[in-house]
């Protein structure tokens, strides 16, 4: 094919302009000399060509093609052609085809660029086509490809009244001040693989009569925000097909368009509709992606014969929420031009996914209005979609049911948005109801059926399942039968009803109700609650599946935790079966005898009944369990703690157990292994048994009077009188006595370490798990990472365990157990009881009236809230400290709050003053701040001292306590 290169672009526009027009007209002379050759091709070499028009006659363009020729460039993007600065004058096309008979021109590999910062007006892009006016002239097969025109004041590409097989391909428009692309009375030809984005109208816009075109695989995106039309934002739409405005010359009557079809593509986030057809006819629409447009994807307004095949319409309507429908079905009043009322008929939508699942959803997946009625049956016509998701509904279509008899075989039973009666017959079916009043029916012995619901619905007799979708905050029951029932996403409450049911709300805090029969709950939120008959109601034996911590309501037996996560399962006031899963648990089967088995992991156990059973098998974990009775460890289970006060046995097992006692006079037996066991307070008799048994104490060996032998020593301290068997070495924090030999410095790698520096260790290797609270009362239970708990609302009950956890009491009246590491536990608001348990601990009771236990180890209890303004005016903080010990614990005090007392910072406290602290009644002398009463036990502030103002009770402890200043820091 021959070629006319166009070299040296320069500033002047129009001596560009006569450089190319020379070109053109060389390439068609040569064409007409023998159009057997093909097109003549003028290339324009690389850079801007900067061209004008004439300013007197919009309608000659700056470059007019002729028959016969390619324009083409060097490359997209490499060849500009580009409108002067301020032409500001009508332009009826920056490139054109001339305004007489055109046939087989090209134009490709080029950018069309208007300019449009630097004018005014209305300027086209590229313009072909010609009127049919008598004359004979006419415009057939041209061909645009790999173009891209952007910044123009009117139009990106537009081939205008009439042309005849107009290809575009491979193209690009953008930033338009109208359309991206346009085919006004284009006849026949194909629109392929364009995309066309940020115009300010349309992406695509098919009008004026134009028939048998086809749009393949284009996209449009994001146009359609900056139209203004008398005045306002009128916005524009992905594709619109429209009958034009205007009569062809010598008629009165305005041709629609027609035979269009749209095959894939991808239309979305357009300024109102992704698709609208108006005053068209036979449309189809086929395999398309339609979706986040801000109105309706598919809009078909007063056409006939439009067909919606095997798309993907969804989350549209995304200028607000159930504003507009995924597909709207309407008439058209022709106020431009007949005055005259058109209705869609013969629409159909057919085999299409249409939903809405974001955040904003559509009204209705389909909606025909119901005036687009003509006065009778407008034949709209949907089959094989799948919808969900939309707030109102699926279809709502005036007089129109899907069909709603299946067969004997397995159906899919499409509902409607109007009231259906579904009949499956035999088979398997599967039912989808999106209406209230929707109902459905099935026979005995017609298979195992299951209903999909987006709204509210009770199983009729047959049906075997529901499961519920969309977005909605919806409710499920079940009938007499052993029933499915699954909720969706949002809050479900879901009833079973008689038989054996399995109930699975989903995400969300679900209510279940299995009601009678031999039901089983999945649960995957704290937040889930579990309703079961009484006993007398025939509840059954009931079992729950869980991948959250997770405590058994009223009535519900059994209690699986599944997965590998670290959670816990804690019963109720029946026997409970709780089983643990592979991760670290924790087991508490509350009142009841309880058969709980931790399987893999290091798990823990709480026992407070005679007929709990603890199931570990050999390699399951080391375990431990928590014991208020007096408790023998099961096999393959390695550590056990007392709890409370009262005298309680402890024995171990075969293995290398570790045994705590609690504050009462407790009898610890080893048993086989070698064996490590710890009394507390308390006169404890402890017998390690065979092998070789360590007994710790948390002081230093002078601490402690000693008397015996190895097979029966007395060991006596202010902790009280323990005996001692078959122990072979005695741990203190600086050293052991192995036999009879004394080991200075050896120690456990737990020592507690210095008594009046309070610890507050951190183990960065071990992860932290954080959990919070609701306004309920819950049980907050760790695990054996770090925990940071808090319980914000209601009275809670938080547990730690084996690590340095940070746990929060909220503003209720709160149980708080660190467990057994060094932990910070903060009773924030409320009447709290908090224990420290094993470890060195730091205790806040914070605000009101809180019980304090430090329990084992180094531990400190810190005073840091506002004290009352009168001597006993306990309203705000006045706390009781139930076991503080003067060897091993200590108080901290704010100097916020005890003001007097000097200065210090948690980080480095700083002992008290010993001038400030007196034993009696009250103040003796002026800097007597702080005042114990050993015949009360009472802990006072005394602001000034022996001054005439009273001091103010803040801390109740034990009586007769040997409470000395060095009890004391500040901080």
């Amino acid at each position: 094919m021959p070629t006319i290169l166009v070299t040296n672009p320069t500033t002047n526009a129009a001596d560009n302009v006569e450089k190319i027009k020379a070109a053109i007209e060389a390439a068609h002379q040569q064409y007409m000399a023998d159009p057997s050759a093909g097109r003549v091709t003028v290339q324009l070499a690389a850079g801007t060509w900067v061209v004008t028009g004439d300013k007197n006659n919009a309608s000659k363009g700056a470059i007019e093609l002729l028959s016969g020729v390619e324009l083409t460039g060097s490359g997209v993007r490499e060849t500009v052609i580009k409108l002067e600065d301020g032409f500001n004058a009508r332009l009826n096309g920056i490139v054109r085809t001339a305004l007489e008979t055109v046939d087989n021109v090209k134009v490709s590999n080029l950018v069309i660029d208007g300019n449009r910062a630097n004018n005014v007006g209305h300027q086209a892009g590229f313009i072909c086509g010609i009127k049919e006016d008598g004359s004979g002239r006419t415009q057939t097969n041209i061909t645009i490809d790999g173009v891209e025109v952007m910044n123009c004041t009117a139009y990106g590409i537009n081939p205008h009244e009439i042309t005849y097989n107009m290809i575009v391909k491979n193209s690009i428009a953008h930033n338009n001040g109208l359309d991206g692309f346009v085919a006004d009375a284009v006849f026949g030809g194909e629109y392929a693989n364009n995309t066309s984005y940020d115009n300010d109208r349309h992406g695509f816009n098919i009008q004026n009569e134009t028939k048998n075109l086809i749009l393949r695989e284009n996209v449009a995106y994001d146009n359609g925000y900056r139209y203004m039309f008398n005045g306002e934002l009128a916005g524009g739409a992905g594709i619109t097909i429209q009958r034009g405005n205007i009569p062809p010359v010598g008629s009165t009557v305005i041709p629609w368009v027609s035979d269009i079809q749209i095959i894939g593509g991808s239309y979305y986030n357009n300024g109102k509709e992704g698709i609208l057809v108006k005053l068209s006819e036979k449309i189809t629409i086929t395999d398309a992606d339609i979706f986040g447009n801000q109105r309706q994807g598919v809009r078909i307004e007063g056409s006939k014969n439009v067909t919606v095949d095997g798309s993907r319409i969804y989350n549209n309507s995304q200028e607000g929420d159930g504003l507009y429908d995924e597909v709207n079905i309407r008439l058209r009043f022709d106020d431009d031009y007949s005055q005259q009322t058109y209705y869609s008929l013969n629409t159909k939508i057919i085999n299409n996914q249409i939903y809405s699942d974001g955040a904003i959803n559509a009204r209705y997946g389909v909606r025909e209005e119901p005036t687009n009625d003509d006065n009778g049956p407008t034949n709209t016509f949907l089959q094989n979609n799948t919808f969900y998701g939309m707030n109102s509904g699926s279809v709502s279509v005036p007089g129109f049911l899907n069909p709603v008899v299946g067969t004997v075989g397995n159906d899919f039973v499409l509902g409607t948005d109007g009231g259906d009666e579904m009949r499956g017959l035999a088979g398997n079916d599967v039912y989808t109801v999106n209406h209230s009043t929707d109902v459905v029916i099935e026979q005995a012995s017609e298979g195992e059926d299951h209903v999909v619901a987006s709204v509210k619905f009770t199983l009729g007799a047959n049906v075997e399942h529901l499961t519920l979708v969309g977005a909605a905050p919806i409710n499920g029951t079940g009938n007499e039968l052993a029933n499915k029932l699954t909720g969706n996403a949002a809050v479900n409450e879901l009833k079973g009803l008689g038989g054996n049911d399995i109930l699975d709300g989903g995400a969300g805090d679900d209510n279940l109700q299995g009601g009678d029969g031999n039901d089983i709950y999945y649960v995957d939120s704290a937040g889930d609650v579990i309703v079961e008959k009484e006993n007398l109601g025939a509840g059954g034996t009931d079992t729950v599946y869980t991948t959250a911590s997770y405590t058994l309501s009223k009535d519900v037996e059994n209690l699986v935790l599944s997965g590998s996560a670290h959670i816990n399962a804690i019963g109720n006031a029946s026997a409970n079966v709780l089983t643990g899963n592979s991760g670290n648990n924790i087991l508490d089967g509350q009142a009841g005898a309880d058969l709980m088995t931790g399987g893999l992991g290091n798990d823990t156990y709480y026992v407070n009944h005679s007929g709990d059973t603890v199931a570990e098998n050999a390699d399951g974990g080391t375990d431990t369990v928590y014991s208020s009775i007096s408790y023998v460890l099961a096999p393959n289970v390695e550590n056990l703690i007392l709890q409370g006060f009262a005298a309680l046995n402890g024995t171990g097992n075969t293995l290398a157990n570790f045994i705590v006692g609690n504050d009462g006079a407790n009898k610890l037996s080893g048993g086989l292994g070698n064996d490590t066991l710890q009394g507390g307070l308390g006169d404890d008799t402890i017998d390690g048994g065979a092998d070789t048994d360590t007994v710790v104490y948390a002081g230093t060996r002078a601490s402690y009077a000693l008397n015996g032998t190895l097979v029966d020593r007395t060991v006596s301290s202010a902790e009280g009188a323990d005996t001692l068997k078959n122990v072979e070495i005695i741990q203190f924090s600086d050293g052991r006595l192995v036999g009879e030999v004394w080991q200075p410095g050896v120690v456990l790698p737990n020592n507690p370490g210095n008594p009046n520096t309070p610890s507050n260790p951190s183990n960065p290797a071990i992860p932290v798990e954080t959990r919070v609270g609701s306004s309920r009362s819950e049980n907050l239970l760790g695990n054996e990472n770090i925990n940071f708990i808090k319980g914000m609302g209601g009275n809670d009950v938080i547990m730690g365990r084996g690590a340095d956890d940070r746990l929060y009491g909220g503003s209720g009246n709160d149980s708080i157990n660190g467990g057994a590491g060094h932990d910070r536990l903060y009773g924030d608001a409320g009447k709290d009881r908090i224990s420290g348990s094993t470890g060195d601990d730091t205790i806040y009771g914070g605000a009101s009236n809180d019980t304090l236990y430090g329990n084992s180890g180094w531990d400190t209890f810190v005073f840091n809230t506002r004290l009352g303004t009168a001597k006993t005016d306990r309203a705000y903080n006045f706390d009781s400290v139930k076991d503080f010990n003067v060897t091993f614990d200590s108080f901290w005090l704010d100097n916020a709050v005890f003001k007097k007392l000097g200065s210090g910072i948690s980080s480095n406290p700083k002992q008290l003053n010993k001038e400030f602290f007196v034993t009696g009644t009250k103040a003796r002398e002026k800097d007597d701040y702080l005042i114990y009463n050993k015949k009360t036990g009472v802990l006072s502030y005394d602001a000034d001292g022996s001054g005439s103002k009273e001091a103010v009770e803040f801390a109740q402890l034990s009586k007769n306590l040997k409470l000395a200043y060095k009890d004391f820091f500040v901080i």
